[in-house]
């Protein structure tokens, strides 16, 4: 079984190596140049394209096409896939797999014809889209077959629960996600708005001051939502504040029992929209699941 992921999960390169995980093409727009964000951009490039760019840079997903060559060279190699994507209510990429998957049944090659390819629909974006790609590898690794997999896959990722903070509206403004009043508001209050991705989408869950302590607020929200001492995966993001991000991942730890935990800098196509010092929390129970991965 191949598994193929985007960069959007934000698993690194050693990562996807060491997991036999394949990354699909995803691009950074910046006055009509594309950017793959599979090779390394870090944060000082997106915060100069965010500062220096004509039009605020989009994310390109995926594409049909994309999935289409992709698709038809893996399973050469290997009759089954299993792709694993972020939200199909942030970007299109997830559309365009199973666009992809459709126009390969009309194939006139009997072996691409014939593949058997699965597209699990993660619900989030960046660790927490990882995370879950993380837990299919163990499910390959422990022979589970495929339609199997991605039953367990989607029920993994719609028990999870997330938070995100932002230290700065300037991104959310930019990047059309925040008015330029609600921002001006906002910054003038020193109010930041308090995330989450639900059903696959972002909504502004609460808000808090920008002076409170962001890790007793994430704290305070996702243990609200799942109940303490919960067996889980964690995974925690941040924009360029590794501190923060430890201290948000040590509260949660003693909080749950984390059986496996993932911390690392956001994605640069989530970056893009958050901006410095934004913090992530993706908390995944394991109890109740048909299938129970083992830490990678």
């Amino acid at each position: 079984m191949r598994i193929v992921t985007n960069p959007g999960s934000n698993l690194d390169e050693d990562t996807t190596l060491a997991k036999d995980i394949d990354l699909t093409p995803q691009k950074i727009v910046v006055d009509g140049i594309s950017h793959d964000t599979r090779n390394t951009i870090d944060f000082a490039q997106v915060d100069g394209w965010v500062k220096r760019a004509i039009k605020h840079p989009q994310v390109q997903g995926t594409t049909e096409q994309d999935f289409a060559e992709y698709f038809s060279r893996l399973v050469k190699k290997d009759p089954e896939v299993l792709c694993v994507m972020t939200s199909r209510k942030l970007i299109g990429s997830h559309d365009a797999a199973l666009a992809a998957v459709a126009k390969l049944k009309q194939s006139a090659d009997p072996a691409v014809k014939a593949a058997r390819i699965e597209v699990v629909d993660s619900t989030v974006t960046d660790v927490g889209a990882g995370l879950v790609t993380l837990a299919a590898v163990q499910a390959r690794k422990a022979g589970l077959p495929l339609k199997d997999t991605a039953s367990f896959l989607r029920a993994f990722a719609e028990r999870g629960r997330n938070v995100v903070t932002v230290a700065t509206l300037d991104n959310l403004i930019k990047g059309g996600r925040a008015s330029f009043l609600q921002g001006w508001v906002g910054n003038f209050l020193n109010i930041r708005p308090i995330i989450s991705i639900i059903d696959g989408a972002t909504s502004s869950v609460s808000k808090m001051s920008g002076k409170a302590d962001i890790v007793q607020k994430m704290d305070e929200y996702l243990s609200s939502r799942i109940d303490p001492k919960t067996p889980v995966w964690l995974g925690v993001t941040h924009g360029n504040v590794p501190d923060k991000a430890k201290a948000v991942a040590d509260r949660l730890q003693e909080r749950y029992r984390c059986e496996y935990v993932l911390v690392r800098p956001l994605s640069p196509s989530i970056y893009l929209h958050i901006g410095p010092g934004g913090v992530g929390a993706f908390v995944l129970p394991l109890e109740g699941l048909s299938f129970r991965p083992s830490p990678p």
